[in-house]
Protein backbone atom coordinates (compact mmCIF):
# COMPACT_ATOMS: atom_id res chain seq x y z
CA UNK A 1 0.00 0.00 0.00
CA UNK A 2 3.12 2.53 0.44
CA UNK A 3 4.41 1.86 -2.58
CA UNK A 4 0.76 2.00 -4.41
CA UNK A 5 1.02 6.06 -2.13
CA UNK A 6 4.34 6.70 -3.63
CA UNK A 7 3.10 6.01 -7.41
CA UNK A 8 0.25 8.11 -6.86
CA UNK A 9 2.42 11.20 -5.28
CA UNK A 10 4.88 10.86 -8.28
CA UNK A 11 1.79 10.93 -10.31
CA UNK A 12 0.63 14.03 -9.40
CA UNK A 13 3.69 15.27 -9.06
CA UNK A 14 4.68 15.08 -12.72
CA UNK A 15 1.36 15.65 -13.64
CA UNK A 16 1.58 19.02 -11.84
CA UNK A 17 5.02 20.03 -13.37
CA UNK A 18 3.91 19.47 -16.61
CA UNK A 19 1.11 21.40 -16.65
CA UNK A 20 2.68 23.89 -14.96
CA UNK A 21 5.70 23.40 -17.87
CA UNK A 22 3.20 24.01 -20.61
CA UNK A 23 1.48 27.16 -19.41
CA UNK A 24 4.77 28.49 -18.81
CA UNK A 25 5.61 28.83 -21.80
CA UNK A 26 2.60 28.87 -23.57
CA UNK A 27 2.10 31.77 -26.47
CA UNK A 28 6.77 31.99 -26.20
CA UNK A 29 7.12 31.11 -30.19
CA UNK A 30 10.08 32.05 -29.36
CA UNK A 31 11.13 29.72 -27.24
CA UNK A 32 13.08 26.78 -28.61
CA UNK A 33 14.00 23.82 -26.47
CA UNK A 34 17.26 23.13 -28.19
CA UNK A 35 18.47 26.62 -28.16
CA UNK A 36 17.95 26.50 -24.64
CA UNK A 37 19.77 23.52 -24.26
CA UNK A 38 22.64 24.60 -26.57
CA UNK A 39 23.01 27.37 -24.31
CA UNK A 40 23.27 25.84 -20.99
CA UNK A 41 25.09 22.80 -22.09
CA UNK A 42 27.76 23.30 -25.04
CA UNK A 43 31.24 23.88 -24.37
CA UNK A 44 32.18 26.82 -22.82
CA UNK A 45 34.81 27.58 -25.47
CA UNK A 46 31.38 28.24 -27.73
CA UNK A 47 31.05 31.25 -26.05
CA UNK A 48 34.26 33.09 -27.01
CA UNK A 49 33.69 34.76 -30.37
CA UNK A 50 36.26 33.36 -31.98
CA UNK A 51 34.91 29.34 -31.75
CA UNK A 52 32.25 28.40 -33.79
CA UNK A 53 28.73 28.40 -32.12
CA UNK A 54 27.06 24.76 -31.27
CA UNK A 55 26.27 23.34 -34.39
CA UNK A 56 22.71 23.27 -35.66
CA UNK A 57 22.29 19.75 -35.76
CA UNK A 58 22.76 19.39 -32.36
CA UNK A 59 20.03 21.90 -31.72
CA UNK A 60 17.66 19.17 -34.29
CA UNK A 61 18.89 16.42 -31.72
CA UNK A 62 17.22 17.44 -28.81
CA UNK A 63 13.64 18.65 -30.76
CA UNK A 64 12.85 14.61 -30.02
CA UNK A 65 13.04 14.50 -26.30
CA UNK A 66 11.10 17.62 -26.36
CA UNK A 67 8.38 16.58 -28.87
CA UNK A 68 8.29 13.08 -26.29
CA UNK A 69 7.74 15.09 -23.19
CA UNK A 70 5.00 16.87 -24.95
CA UNK A 71 3.24 13.97 -26.11
CA UNK A 72 3.71 11.92 -22.84
CA UNK A 73 2.64 15.22 -20.80
CA UNK A 74 -0.70 15.17 -22.95
CA UNK A 75 -1.09 11.65 -22.10
CA UNK A 76 -0.77 11.72 -18.23
CA UNK A 77 -3.15 15.71 -17.90
CA UNK A 78 -5.48 13.11 -19.94
CA UNK A 79 -5.87 10.60 -18.15
CA UNK A 80 -7.41 11.23 -14.51
CA UNK A 81 -8.63 7.06 -14.55
CA UNK A 82 -4.76 6.23 -14.59
CA UNK A 83 -4.02 6.99 -10.96
CA UNK A 84 -7.67 5.49 -9.70
CA UNK A 85 -7.06 1.90 -11.88
CA UNK A 86 -3.77 1.42 -9.49
CA UNK A 87 -5.79 2.62 -6.44
CA UNK A 88 -8.99 0.57 -6.72
CA UNK A 89 -7.95 -3.33 -8.33
CA UNK A 90 -11.13 -5.46 -7.25
CA UNK A 91 -13.51 -2.94 -6.03
CA UNK A 92 -16.82 -3.59 -7.72
CA UNK A 93 -20.11 -2.35 -7.15
CA UNK A 94 -23.31 -4.38 -6.92
CA UNK A 95 -26.67 -3.54 -8.76
CA UNK A 96 -28.64 -1.16 -7.07
CA UNK A 97 -32.12 -2.71 -5.88
CA UNK A 98 -34.78 -0.82 -4.48
CA UNK A 99 -37.51 -2.03 -2.54
CA UNK A 100 -40.21 -0.24 -3.89
CA UNK A 101 -39.75 -0.41 -7.64
CA UNK A 102 -42.17 0.97 -10.67
CA UNK A 103 -42.21 -0.97 -14.46
CA UNK A 104 -42.06 2.62 -15.96
CA UNK A 105 -41.54 3.55 -18.72
CA UNK A 106 -43.20 0.19 -20.24
CA UNK A 107 -42.72 0.96 -23.91
CA UNK A 108 -40.12 2.32 -26.46
CA UNK A 109 -42.11 5.26 -27.09
CA UNK A 110 -42.73 5.92 -23.43
CA UNK A 111 -41.12 8.42 -20.98
CA UNK A 112 -41.04 8.99 -17.16
CA UNK A 113 -43.02 11.96 -17.52
CA UNK A 114 -45.57 10.80 -20.24
CA UNK A 115 -49.31 11.26 -19.44
CA UNK A 116 -49.62 7.62 -19.43
CA UNK A 117 -46.66 6.85 -17.13
CA UNK A 118 -47.70 9.44 -14.46
CA UNK A 119 -50.99 8.11 -14.61
CA UNK A 120 -49.53 4.60 -14.34
CA UNK A 121 -47.15 5.44 -11.36
CA UNK A 122 -50.51 6.52 -9.41
CA UNK A 123 -52.19 3.47 -9.79
CA UNK A 124 -50.36 0.82 -9.72
CA UNK A 125 -49.28 -0.28 -5.79
CA UNK A 126 -45.69 -1.60 -7.30
CA UNK A 127 -44.99 2.42 -7.54
CA UNK A 128 -43.82 4.61 -4.71
CA UNK A 129 -45.63 7.06 -3.57
CA UNK A 130 -45.16 10.88 -2.37
CA UNK A 131 -44.59 10.49 1.73
CA UNK A 132 -43.50 6.15 1.26
CA UNK A 133 -40.10 5.56 2.47
CA UNK A 134 -37.69 4.34 -0.25
CA UNK A 135 -35.29 1.76 1.04
CA UNK A 136 -31.96 1.41 -1.05
CA UNK A 137 -30.12 -1.65 -0.93
CA UNK A 138 -26.28 -2.21 -2.94
CA UNK A 139 -23.55 -3.81 -1.79
CA UNK A 140 -19.30 -3.23 -2.85
CA UNK A 141 -17.46 -6.36 -3.79
CA UNK A 142 -14.11 -6.63 -2.69
CA UNK A 143 -12.21 -9.27 -5.54
CA UNK A 144 -8.68 -7.80 -4.74
CA UNK A 145 -6.43 -10.60 -2.37
CA UNK A 146 -6.82 -8.35 0.89
CA UNK A 147 -8.55 -6.03 2.94
CA UNK A 148 -10.03 -2.67 1.94
CA UNK A 149 -11.38 0.31 3.38
CA UNK A 150 -13.60 2.19 1.38
CA UNK A 151 -16.00 5.06 1.48
CA UNK A 152 -19.14 4.44 0.17
CA UNK A 153 -21.60 7.29 -1.18
CA UNK A 154 -25.89 7.07 -2.36
CA UNK A 155 -26.11 9.57 -4.68
CA UNK A 156 -29.81 11.04 -4.48
CA UNK A 157 -30.91 13.22 -7.92
CA UNK A 158 -34.31 14.71 -8.21
CA UNK A 159 -35.03 16.12 -11.46
CA UNK A 160 -31.00 16.07 -11.97
CA UNK A 161 -30.98 18.31 -8.86
CA UNK A 162 -28.54 16.08 -6.00
CA UNK A 163 -30.44 16.10 -2.82
CA UNK A 164 -27.53 15.97 -0.61
CA UNK A 165 -29.18 15.95 2.74
CA UNK A 166 -30.93 12.80 1.55
CA UNK A 167 -27.30 11.10 0.64
CA UNK A 168 -25.59 8.38 2.58
CA UNK A 169 -21.83 8.43 3.41
CA UNK A 170 -20.40 6.07 5.64
CA UNK A 171 -16.82 3.94 5.50
CA UNK A 172 -16.64 0.37 5.36
CA UNK A 173 -14.21 -2.29 5.60
CA UNK A 174 -13.99 -4.91 3.22
CA UNK A 175 -12.48 -8.53 3.66
CA UNK A 176 -10.98 -10.21 0.69
CA UNK A 177 -13.48 -11.87 -1.48
CA UNK A 178 -16.38 -10.51 0.74
CA UNK A 179 -19.01 -7.73 0.50
CA UNK A 180 -19.81 -4.74 2.37
CA UNK A 181 -24.14 -4.68 2.03
CA UNK A 182 -24.99 -1.07 2.42
CA UNK A 183 -28.97 0.12 3.31
CA UNK A 184 -29.79 3.70 3.11
CA UNK A 185 -33.85 4.63 3.84
CA UNK A 186 -34.64 7.87 2.09
CA UNK A 187 -38.39 9.34 2.73
CA UNK A 188 -39.82 10.62 -0.70
CA UNK A 189 -41.03 14.26 -0.12
CA UNK A 190 -39.86 15.55 -3.32
CA UNK A 191 -42.40 14.78 -6.35
CA UNK A 192 -40.27 14.49 -9.88
CA UNK A 193 -38.14 11.43 -11.65
CA UNK A 194 -35.34 9.99 -9.42
CA UNK A 195 -32.32 8.66 -10.17
CA UNK A 196 -30.09 6.55 -7.41
CA UNK A 197 -26.86 6.22 -7.98
CA UNK A 198 -23.45 4.94 -5.76
CA UNK A 199 -19.99 5.93 -5.31
CA UNK A 200 -16.92 4.75 -3.76
CA UNK A 201 -14.25 7.35 -2.54
CA UNK A 202 -11.36 7.01 -0.39
CA UNK A 203 -11.99 7.05 3.13
CA UNK A 204 -11.35 10.69 3.33
CA UNK A 205 -13.51 10.96 0.72
CA UNK A 206 -11.68 13.04 -1.53
CA UNK A 207 -10.60 10.98 -4.42
CA UNK A 208 -13.41 8.88 -6.13
CA UNK A 209 -12.64 5.18 -6.72
CA UNK A 210 -15.29 3.98 -8.66
CA UNK A 211 -18.24 5.49 -10.05
CA UNK A 212 -22.03 3.31 -10.78
CA UNK A 213 -21.21 2.68 -14.54
CA UNK A 214 -23.42 4.27 -16.89
CA UNK A 215 -26.86 2.60 -17.39
CA UNK A 216 -26.49 1.21 -13.80
CA UNK A 217 -28.13 4.07 -11.74
CA UNK A 218 -31.94 3.45 -10.91
CA UNK A 219 -35.08 5.72 -11.74
CA UNK A 220 -38.32 5.66 -10.70
CA UNK A 221 -40.87 8.77 -11.02
CA UNK A 222 -43.25 10.49 -7.81
CA UNK A 223 -46.33 12.30 -9.14
CA UNK A 224 -47.22 15.54 -8.30
CA UNK A 225 -51.10 16.21 -7.67
CA UNK A 226 -50.46 19.05 -10.89
CA UNK A 227 -48.98 16.19 -12.87
CA UNK A 228 -51.54 14.00 -12.41
CA UNK A 229 -53.94 16.30 -13.32
CA UNK A 230 -52.17 17.89 -16.28
CA UNK A 231 -52.11 14.25 -17.65
CA UNK A 232 -55.63 13.56 -17.30
CA UNK A 233 -56.19 16.59 -19.55
CA UNK A 234 -53.40 15.67 -21.62
CA UNK A 235 -55.22 12.36 -22.45
CA UNK A 236 -58.96 13.87 -22.43
CA UNK A 237 -58.20 16.36 -25.09
CA UNK A 238 -55.67 14.55 -27.35
CA UNK A 239 -52.94 16.58 -26.36
CA UNK A 240 -49.52 15.53 -25.70
CA UNK A 241 -46.83 18.19 -24.16
CA UNK A 242 -43.47 17.68 -25.01
CA UNK A 243 -41.06 20.14 -23.53
CA UNK A 244 -42.85 23.57 -24.56
CA UNK A 245 -43.94 21.64 -27.83
CA UNK A 246 -47.75 20.92 -28.37
CA UNK A 247 -47.75 18.07 -30.24
CA UNK A 248 -51.80 16.97 -31.29
CA UNK A 249 -52.61 13.66 -32.95
CA UNK A 250 -53.96 12.88 -35.90
CA UNK A 251 -56.59 10.74 -34.57
CA UNK A 252 -57.92 9.32 -31.52
CA UNK A 253 -57.48 5.86 -30.66
CA UNK A 254 -60.90 3.98 -29.66
CA UNK A 255 -61.13 3.31 -25.90
CA UNK A 256 -60.47 0.14 -24.33
CA UNK A 257 -62.00 -1.17 -21.11
CA UNK A 258 -60.12 -3.49 -19.50
CA UNK A 259 -59.73 -4.70 -15.79
CA UNK A 260 -56.85 -4.02 -13.87
CA UNK A 261 -57.06 -6.26 -10.83
CA UNK A 262 -60.45 -8.40 -8.60
CA UNK A 263 -59.40 -8.43 -4.71
CA UNK A 264 -61.68 -11.12 -3.10
CA UNK A 265 -61.52 -10.80 1.05
CA UNK A 266 -61.88 -13.58 3.06
CA UNK A 267 -60.46 -16.35 0.48
CA UNK A 268 -62.16 -18.83 3.07
CA UNK A 269 -65.38 -17.69 3.47
CA UNK A 270 -68.35 -19.21 5.34
CA UNK A 271 -71.67 -19.43 4.65
CA UNK A 272 -73.89 -16.24 5.85
CA UNK A 273 -70.14 -14.38 5.86
CA UNK A 274 -69.93 -10.91 4.65
CA UNK A 275 -67.99 -11.22 1.11
CA UNK A 276 -65.57 -7.87 0.20
CA UNK A 277 -64.74 -7.04 -3.61
CA UNK A 278 -62.74 -4.57 -4.76
CA UNK A 279 -62.61 -4.05 -8.78
CA UNK A 280 -60.07 -1.83 -10.62
CA UNK A 281 -61.73 -0.55 -14.19
CA UNK A 282 -59.69 0.77 -16.57
CA UNK A 283 -59.77 2.81 -19.72
CA UNK A 284 -56.73 2.06 -21.62
CA UNK A 285 -57.50 3.65 -24.91
CA UNK A 286 -57.13 6.62 -26.71
CA UNK A 287 -60.97 8.27 -26.35
CA UNK A 288 -63.40 9.05 -23.48
CA UNK A 289 -66.37 6.53 -23.55
CA UNK A 290 -69.54 6.79 -21.58
CA UNK A 291 -72.44 4.75 -19.89
CA UNK A 292 -70.46 1.68 -18.96
CA UNK A 293 -72.14 -1.30 -17.46
CA UNK A 294 -70.39 -4.07 -15.59
CA UNK A 295 -71.77 -7.23 -14.43
CA UNK A 296 -70.25 -9.14 -11.20
CA UNK A 297 -71.15 -12.68 -10.75
CA UNK A 298 -70.24 -15.42 -8.60
CA UNK A 299 -70.66 -19.40 -9.60
CA UNK A 300 -69.03 -22.73 -8.19
CA UNK A 301 -66.37 -24.04 -10.23
CA UNK A 302 -68.00 -27.15 -10.56
CA UNK A 303 -70.86 -25.57 -12.23
CA UNK A 304 -69.80 -22.65 -14.13
CA UNK A 305 -72.62 -22.57 -16.04
CA UNK A 306 -74.93 -21.50 -13.29
CA UNK A 307 -73.88 -17.84 -12.47
CA UNK A 308 -75.33 -15.70 -9.82
CA UNK A 309 -75.47 -12.09 -10.37
CA UNK A 310 -73.76 -9.94 -7.02
CA UNK A 311 -73.92 -6.26 -8.73
CA UNK A 312 -74.78 -4.50 -11.79
CA UNK A 313 -72.48 -0.75 -11.34
CA UNK A 314 -72.58 1.75 -13.64
CA UNK A 315 -70.22 4.55 -14.94
CA UNK A 316 -71.23 7.87 -16.04
CA UNK A 317 -67.81 8.58 -18.19
CA UNK A 318 -64.34 7.25 -18.46
CA UNK A 319 -60.99 9.47 -19.46
CA UNK A 320 -58.39 7.89 -21.27
CA UNK A 321 -55.99 6.23 -18.88
CA UNK A 322 -59.04 7.32 -15.95
CA UNK A 323 -59.33 3.97 -13.45
CA UNK A 324 -62.16 3.27 -11.77
CA UNK A 325 -62.46 1.71 -8.64
CA UNK A 326 -66.01 -0.68 -7.05
CA UNK A 327 -66.10 -1.29 -3.55
CA UNK A 328 -68.63 -3.86 -3.24
CA UNK A 329 -70.02 -6.45 -0.52
CA UNK A 330 -72.18 -9.62 -0.75
CA UNK A 331 -73.14 -12.15 2.10
CA UNK A 332 -73.39 -15.70 0.80
CA UNK A 333 -76.74 -16.92 1.63
CA UNK A 334 -77.02 -19.83 4.14
CA UNK A 335 -78.05 -22.49 1.73
CA UNK A 336 -75.19 -21.42 -0.49
CA UNK A 337 -73.73 -25.52 -1.66
CA UNK A 338 -70.57 -25.40 -0.29
CA UNK A 339 -67.05 -25.71 -2.18
CA UNK A 340 -64.58 -23.65 -4.31
CA UNK A 341 -66.43 -20.06 -6.20
CA UNK A 342 -64.73 -17.55 -8.36
CA UNK A 343 -65.82 -14.10 -9.22
CA UNK A 344 -66.48 -12.93 -12.91
CA UNK A 345 -66.25 -9.86 -13.66
CA UNK A 346 -67.65 -8.66 -17.02
CA UNK A 347 -67.44 -4.76 -18.59
CA UNK A 348 -69.98 -3.98 -21.45
CA UNK A 349 -71.73 -7.44 -21.19
CA UNK A 350 -74.19 -6.39 -24.35
CA UNK A 351 -70.73 -5.87 -26.63
CA UNK A 352 -72.61 -1.89 -26.61
CA UNK A 353 -69.94 0.24 -26.59
CA UNK A 354 -66.90 0.65 -29.72
CA UNK A 355 -63.54 -0.31 -28.65
CA UNK A 356 -59.97 -1.24 -29.43
CA UNK A 357 -59.75 -4.36 -28.18
CA UNK A 358 -63.13 -6.77 -27.08
CA UNK A 359 -61.05 -9.48 -25.84
CA UNK A 360 -60.03 -8.35 -22.66
CA UNK A 361 -63.67 -7.35 -21.19
CA UNK A 362 -63.58 -10.22 -18.66
CA UNK A 363 -61.40 -11.23 -15.78
CA UNK A 364 -61.82 -13.80 -12.70
CA UNK A 365 -61.02 -13.98 -9.16
CA UNK A 366 -58.64 -16.34 -7.49
CA UNK A 367 -60.44 -19.19 -5.71
CA UNK A 368 -62.50 -18.59 -2.50
CA UNK A 369 -63.50 -21.65 -0.27
CA UNK A 370 -66.79 -22.08 1.06
CA UNK A 371 -67.63 -24.02 3.97
CA UNK A 372 -69.38 -23.65 6.95
CA UNK A 373 -65.99 -24.39 9.68
CA UNK A 374 -62.55 -22.68 8.57
CA UNK A 375 -59.72 -23.31 10.07
CA UNK A 376 -57.11 -20.52 11.40
CA UNK A 377 -54.45 -21.78 13.03
CA UNK A 378 -52.34 -23.92 12.59
CA UNK A 379 -52.57 -22.93 8.95
CA UNK A 380 -51.44 -25.68 6.04
CA UNK A 381 -48.05 -26.86 6.85
CA UNK A 382 -46.96 -25.01 10.13
CA UNK A 383 -45.03 -25.88 11.94
CA UNK A 384 -44.83 -26.40 16.02
CA UNK A 385 -42.16 -26.90 18.54
CA UNK A 386 -42.06 -29.55 20.53
CA UNK A 387 -41.71 -27.75 24.22
CA UNK A 388 -44.00 -24.83 22.23
CA UNK A 389 -47.47 -23.48 22.80
CA UNK A 390 -50.16 -25.32 20.92
CA UNK A 391 -53.02 -23.76 19.64
CA UNK A 392 -56.00 -24.71 17.44
CA UNK A 393 -57.88 -22.04 16.18
CA UNK A 394 -61.09 -21.83 13.88
CA UNK A 395 -64.10 -20.27 12.66
CA UNK A 396 -68.00 -21.00 11.73
CA UNK A 397 -71.35 -19.27 11.77
CA UNK A 398 -73.26 -22.26 11.59
CA UNK A 399 -72.31 -24.40 14.56
CA UNK A 400 -72.08 -23.78 18.45
CA UNK A 401 -70.40 -26.86 19.78
CA UNK A 402 -67.05 -28.72 18.27
CA UNK A 403 -64.13 -31.19 19.02
CA UNK A 404 -60.59 -31.32 16.86
CA UNK A 405 -59.07 -34.80 15.61
CA UNK A 406 -55.33 -35.11 15.39
CA UNK A 407 -54.10 -37.67 13.49
CA UNK A 408 -51.43 -39.31 10.73
CA UNK A 409 -54.17 -40.69 8.47
CA UNK A 410 -54.69 -37.81 5.71
CA UNK A 411 -58.06 -38.89 4.90
CA UNK A 412 -58.97 -39.99 8.69
CA UNK A 413 -60.77 -42.83 7.31
CA UNK A 414 -58.32 -45.26 9.59
CA UNK A 415 -59.79 -45.10 13.45
CA UNK A 416 -56.83 -45.84 14.83
CA UNK A 417 -54.62 -43.52 12.98
CA UNK A 418 -56.52 -40.33 14.96
CA UNK A 419 -57.60 -39.32 18.57
CA UNK A 420 -60.04 -36.84 19.86
CA UNK A 421 -59.33 -33.67 21.57
CA UNK A 422 -61.42 -33.49 24.02
CA UNK A 423 -61.75 -36.62 23.98
CA UNK A 424 -64.68 -39.01 24.57
CA UNK A 425 -68.25 -37.49 24.24
CA UNK A 426 -67.62 -33.95 25.54
CA UNK A 427 -67.70 -31.03 23.19
CA UNK A 428 -66.52 -27.53 23.24
CA UNK A 429 -68.83 -24.32 22.48
CA UNK A 430 -65.12 -22.35 22.28
CA UNK A 431 -63.85 -21.52 18.49
CA UNK A 432 -59.87 -22.74 19.80
CA UNK A 433 -58.00 -25.59 22.03
CA UNK A 434 -54.89 -25.79 24.12
CA UNK A 435 -54.41 -29.32 24.71
CA UNK A 436 -52.90 -31.02 27.26
CA UNK A 437 -49.34 -31.44 27.49
CA UNK A 438 -49.89 -35.71 27.31
CA UNK A 439 -52.18 -35.50 24.42
CA UNK A 440 -49.97 -33.12 22.17
CA UNK A 441 -47.22 -33.34 21.90
CA UNK A 442 -48.10 -36.64 23.92
CA UNK A 443 -49.87 -38.62 22.26
CA UNK A 444 -49.43 -36.86 18.44
CA UNK A 445 -45.40 -38.28 18.57
CA UNK A 446 -46.08 -41.21 20.61
CA UNK A 447 -48.53 -41.79 17.15
CA UNK A 448 -46.29 -40.49 14.81
CA UNK A 449 -43.50 -43.45 16.18
CA UNK A 450 -46.14 -46.61 16.25
CA UNK A 451 -47.33 -45.53 12.70
CA UNK A 452 -43.93 -44.85 11.42
CA UNK A 453 -45.09 -41.45 10.45
CA UNK A 454 -43.64 -37.80 10.30
CA UNK A 455 -46.70 -35.79 9.13
CA UNK A 456 -49.80 -34.83 11.42
CA UNK A 457 -53.06 -33.60 10.47
CA UNK A 458 -56.55 -31.89 12.11
CA UNK A 459 -59.70 -30.83 11.10
CA UNK A 460 -62.79 -29.82 13.50
CA UNK A 461 -66.18 -31.16 13.78
CA UNK A 462 -69.17 -29.11 14.37
CA UNK A 463 -72.32 -29.45 15.90
CA UNK A 464 -75.67 -28.13 16.11
CA UNK A 465 -78.37 -28.16 19.02
CA UNK A 466 -80.44 -30.25 16.89
CA UNK A 467 -77.66 -33.16 16.53
CA UNK A 468 -77.13 -32.03 12.83
CA UNK A 469 -73.08 -32.44 12.42
CA UNK A 470 -70.49 -30.83 9.43
CA UNK A 471 -66.78 -31.63 8.99
CA UNK A 472 -63.92 -28.73 8.24
CA UNK A 473 -61.34 -29.15 5.48
CA UNK A 474 -57.98 -30.54 6.85
CA UNK A 475 -54.65 -28.98 7.39
CA UNK A 476 -50.84 -30.52 7.74
CA UNK A 477 -48.56 -29.41 10.22
CA UNK A 478 -45.32 -31.08 12.30
CA UNK A 479 -43.54 -30.82 15.34
CA UNK A 480 -39.96 -30.27 15.56
CA UNK A 481 -38.58 -32.74 18.38
CA UNK A 482 -36.01 -30.96 20.77
CA UNK A 483 -33.30 -33.21 20.48
CA UNK A 484 -32.67 -36.32 17.31
CA UNK A 485 -33.88 -38.51 20.08
CA UNK A 486 -37.46 -37.33 20.39
CA UNK A 487 -37.72 -38.86 16.86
Amino acid sequence: MFIKYLSLKLLDFIRCFILFYLLKHQGHESFNFSDSFAKNFAPKEANNKNQTPFPSQTQKMFKMPQLILIFFGIIVLLSPSLSTAIQSPGLKIIAIVLSKTCPLPDGPDMSFDSPDSILKSVTNPDCPKHGDKQLIQTAIANQGSGPKQVGVEIIIKVNSKELKTKRHRKVYSIQAGDKARVLHEIALKNTGLYQISVRIWDTNFKRIIVNTTPGGERYFFIASPQDVEVAKTQLASGIVVSGKRIISPLRFDPPDLRWESVQILPKHALRGEKLRLRLNLMNGGGDIVKDIVAKIQYYNVKQPMRKTVIAMPTTRVMAPGEVITFDLEYVLPDDQLLGDYQIIATVDPENELEELKENNNITKSNVIKLSDIKLLLPTDKFIFEENGLFLFQWDSLAYSEFKIQVGVDEKFEDTGSYFDLPQGNRWIADKELVPLAGELPGMAMGLMRSKEKNQLYWRVIGRQASGRQAISGINRFRITPVSSDSS
